[in-house]
């Protein structure tokens, strides 16, 4: 019997938006902060909206009846330095 092959992951991203501003500011962020509020204009939420929808649909391709269908998942990168 043939080992199952694992799908074949993306590399790349399904799309990204830029965001408005953070409360608190990233210069204010420590180790207690509890809550990172993240400001987003409605045309870069619809570019979010679009980029997690295709993963999604992505993702939905794959057999998640196997151990590497389960394994799949959205992995959403937020990088506070680039705004």
């Amino acid at each position: 019997m043939a080992a199952q092959a694992s799908p074949v992951l993306k590399t790349f991203s399904f799309g990204g938006c830029d965001f408005g501003r953070t409360s608190p500011a990233v210069g204010a962020l420590s180790p207690t902060t509890k809550m990172l509020n993240i400001e987003i204009d409605f045309e870069e939420a619809l570019k979010l909206h679009l980029a997690i929808g295709e993963c999604i649909r992505k993702l939905n391709s794959y057999n998640r009846s196997t151990r590497a269908g389960k394994r799949t998942a959205l992995n959403l990168a937020i990088h506070l330095s680039k705004g």
